[in-house]
């Protein structure tokens, strides 16, 4: 809890103490402020809707590789950001493949860059996640509840406001907070879309008022009101949380009357989001795949380190999101305390990436050289920048199952480590693989602290395609783009096939 306090409050007040803050804003920086919430707003509320919808087709139609589909489906969201953007640009850029169509045709031609752009970008890496964590509620109603249902002759009215829907109002609080968060913090997006000053967002304008004029006061000042506000919301959220009034189910598969397996609206939402989502990601695989032979020596050193990261940051990640869970979790634990664990892993989203590494940089110069400590300290704040994520996903059936089995596994003298082994995990194992896939994948392919920590000549692949981007070499780029993608895919896959290879059904 110290160390997450440090980086989420300390790196913040370090930042402070340096830049002598005289707490002013200029015009320039209202129209930034005003300009992030709308983007964040906007994004987050068309994310939300559309994986609403997108989970529900989902888990109304069953289909040969569905499975498959939905593990595709959540690629965009563990992607590195600048990988993902050029495939986006390869689309919807003003050379790309969109608008070879259009323009024939007669049509204008569209734009990418400014706010459309972002909002399209925003929408492309979060609606995989937010279709997923509804995906996952809905799969978590019991199937007894459905039983219940159709014995009652529930119409698909009935079904959705009485059984479904107190799950939507459970989760979507969340979700919601979750993803504004990240538009409010999304860095990349806004450096390579957002076509000039109109588009700047806060968290741009800090790494400006770092990288260019080191102006510590002014990137204090909108860290400040970022982390205030942003902290504000997850107060809010915590506040009017309430858990899912679900009983206990038996581990049965979900069998549903009501679905039509002929629904046009359903599949209509199932192709267009699954062509929205995996085109950026062929074209990706197709420039990649046509630059293979510019791979050497320093990308593959750099992917070995990249994975090295990957693994310590899931390591790391999932042991304090059990540690906090199994507090809030406990039925020991006053109400005070819970709110106290989980606001703190929470409220971690609302402090910028930068300003973590910027403070950091501060605090461990005079002892050490940041930069021969690189890898540890890229595995430890992209693990703590993941901690929001992976308390999402597990959290919530963390509450669950102790809130069925506390007393029974008491009257069992199961305790500890012997009831973490035999109870939680394998009841969790399908969001532990879920989760331990998103760190991992998340961690390879962050292109943030290890800006700031690295050294000219090293750093993980991400920064070494930065860097290939930035010399023009674009056919290497290209490579390396598609070796992270596959292996940022990879452990994703793997961790979350884990997961489900002890899913049981009756």
């Amino acid at each position: 809890m110290a160390l997450l306090l440090f980086l989420t409050f300390g790196t913040l007040v370090i930042i402070l103490l340096k830049s002598h803050n005289n707490f002013q804003f200029t015009s320039m920086d209202f129209k930034v402020i005003k300009f992030t919430l709308y983007q964040a707003f906007v994004s987050t509320l068309i994310s939300s809707i559309l994986g609403i919808f997108l989970a529900r087709a989902l888990i109304r139609q069953s289909f040969w590789g569905k499975s498959l589909l939905i593990t595709i489906l959540g690629a965009p969201f563990i992607l590195p950001t600048v990988v993902a953007i050029l495939g986006i640009i390869s689309i919807f850029g003003r050379n790309g493949f969109l608008n070879n169509i259009l323009e024939p045709l007669g049509f204008k031609t569209l734009s990418i860059y400014g706010l459309h752009g972002i909002i399209i970008a925003n929408i492309f890496f979060n609606l995989p996640l937010v279709s997923r964590l509804i995906l996952q509620g809905w799969q978590n109603i019991p199937t007894e509840q459905f039983r219940l249902a159709e014995s009652l002759n529930f119409s698909r009215k009935n079904l959705f406001f009485l059984i479904e829907l107190p799950m939507l109002k459970s989760r979507i609080p969340g979700i919601f907070a979750v993803v504004f968060l990240i538009c409010i913090s999304s860095f990349s997006i806004a450096l390579t879309l957002g076509g000039g000053p109109k588009s700047t967002t806060i968290e741009l304008a800090i790494y400006q008022a770092f990288r260019f004029d080191f102006d510590l006061g002014k990137a204090a000042n909108l860290a400040i009101f970022q982390f205030i506000f942003c902290l504000l919301l997850t107060i809010i959220v915590l506040w009017k949380q309430k858990n899912e009034p679900f009983q206990v189910a038996y581990d049965r598969t979900i069998q549903r009357w009501d679905i039509n397996k002929k629904s046009f609206i359903d599949w209509t939402i199932i192709c267009v989001s699954s062509v929205f989502l995996m085109a950026p990601l062929l074209t990706v695989i197709i420039d990649g795949a046509s630059a293979i032979q510019f791979l050497n020596i320093v990308i593959l050193i750099s992917l070995i380190k990249s994975i090295f990261v990957a693994v310590g940051s899931v390591v790391i990640c999932l042991s304090i999101t059990f540690f906090i869970g199994n507090v809030v979790a406990s039925n020991h634990t006053s109400s005070k305390v819970k709110w106290f664990m989980e606001g703190t892993g929470y409220f971690v989203i609302a402090t910028s990436p930068l300003v973590i590494g910027t403070g950091l940089f501060i605090f461990l110069y005079p002892l050490l050289d940041p930069t021969r400590f690189v890898l540890p300290i890229t595995a430890l704040v992209n693990a703590i920048m993941a901690l929001p994520f992976s308390l999402r996903i597990i959290l919530p059936n963390l509450q669950k199952i102790n809130q069925d089995y506390s007393k029974l596994s008491e009257s069992l003298g199961l305790k500890g480590l012997d009831k973490f082994f035999k109870l939680t995990v394998p009841r969790l194992r399908k969001e532990i693989g879920f989760a331990g896939g998103l760190i991992g994948a998340m961690s390879m392919g962050d292109l943030g602290i290890v800006t700031l920590f690295s050294s000219p000549d090293s750093g993980t692949l991400p920064l070494i395609i930065y860097r290939l981007m930035g010399s023009y070499q674009m056919e290497a780029a290209k490579a390396a783009a598609l070796i992270l993608l596959i292996t940022c895919f990879t452990i994703f896959l793997l961790a979350d096939r884990l997961g489900k290879s002890n899913a049981r059904s009756e």
